[in-house]
């Protein structure tokens, strides 16, 4: 073999092995209580769930128990399980959205799909940041609820939505 020959067959084969050695950080990580499952960006961390219990409106008959709280520098999401004590039920996502959308701040409240289903979309925006709530009723005694704040026109929250299934 000619000293080119072997050269080259060398380049090639330290490509090939350098290829092999990078490794590309994720982009995205998993939540999942079992029931819902989402992903959101790997750059984010979990916080502390206690600190995100404020952010849903108390209700008589009905628990909100945020199950995950995630975000980082800019951004914040807090997840919760809806349920219904005995004699309680909870509202379709047609009613909430009704009864948020004339709330100080509100820009829109509409219904969207999420897992295939029905839910309440309200959002608000300040100068730089906007707050987005979602309601995801499973049953008459059982559902979801997000908490999405960011910067105002940003996508990520749409794209976690996306990812949202359900067990």
């Amino acid at each position: 073999m000619n000293i080119k020959k072997i050269l080259f067959l060398f380049l090639v084969a330290a490509t090939v092995l350098v290829s092999g050695c990078v490794s590309e950080e994720p982009q995205y990580k998993s939540f999942s209580d079992g029931k819902l499952n989402f992903t959101y960006p790997a750059s984010w961390e979990t916080l502390d769930p206690a600190g995100a219990q404020g952010a849903f409106k108390k209700e008589v008959g009905i628990s909100k128990d945020v199950i995950v709280y995630l975000g980082n520098s800019t951004s914040e999401l807090a997840v919760a399980e809806v349920s219904a004590g005995a004699g309680y039920y909870l509202k379709d996502p047609e009613t909430v959205r009704k009864e948020m959308a004339s709330n100080e701040g509100v820009v829109s409240s509409s219904i969207i799909k999420v897992a295939g289903r029905n839910a309440a979309m309200v959002k608000a925006t300040d100068s730089t940041t906007q707050t987005v709530f979602v309601y995801l009723k499973l049953n008459r005694t059982s559902g979801y609820a997000f908490m999405y704040s960011g910067p105002k026109n940003d996508a990520t929250f749409d794209s976690i939505l996306e990812t949202v299934k359900l067990e």
